[in-house]
Parts: C-alpha cells; sequence; structure tokens
C-alpha cells in the first residue's frame, strides 16, 4: 500500500528561511528533504507552516546532526547560530 501524497504549504518566509540554510550551506538538498518529511508529519491541512515551524525544525536538524557536520562549517555555525535561531 502506497503513503498517499501530502501537500505542504509554507509561509514565504519559511521557505526563505529554509533557503537562506542552503545558500549558506548548513543543509544541502539531502537535508531539506528530512526537514520537509519531517514538517509533513506536523503539518495540519489548510494551514501553511510558519517561520518558526520551520525554524525549529531546522534547529533540532542541525543540533541532532552536528557532529555529520565538516569542523569549518560547524564553527560557521556556532557564530550564525544567534542569528539564524533567536
Amino acid at each position: 500500500m502506497s503513503t498517499p501524497y501530502v501537500h505542504v504549504d509554507l509561509q514565504p518566509e519559511a521557505a526563505d528561511f529554509l533557503e537562506l540554510l542552503r545558500e549558506l550551506g548548513h543543509l544541502d538538498d539531502t537535508a531539506i528533504e528530512a526537514l520537509t518529511a519531517e514538517l509533513m508529519q506536523s503539518a495540519r491541512p489548510g494551514v501553511a507552516l510558519t517561520l518558526d515551524d520551520a525554524r525549529r525544525a531546522a534547529a533540532v536538524w542541525l543540533t541532532d546532526h552536528e557532529t555529520s557536520l565538516r569542523p569549518d562549517a560547524r564553527e560557521v555555525l556556532k557564530t550564525e547560530w544567534a542569528r539564524l535561531f533567536w
């Protein structure tokens, strides 16, 4: 039995935030796909996910995967963390 396709709406600010993390090199395509899958699980029909939803999911993902990040990427993330997540 196949899983039904679920469409997730992101508010523009949420989509922009995930794109910013990609452009800064904190998330790659695989990470974006994983985050999208996690966001789909918390999505409610007819309710777009917010910047706070995207920010929370990205922070959890980055924390969970910190050890797999390159050392230079971890250092840059430490510097930018407050600007991105506070």
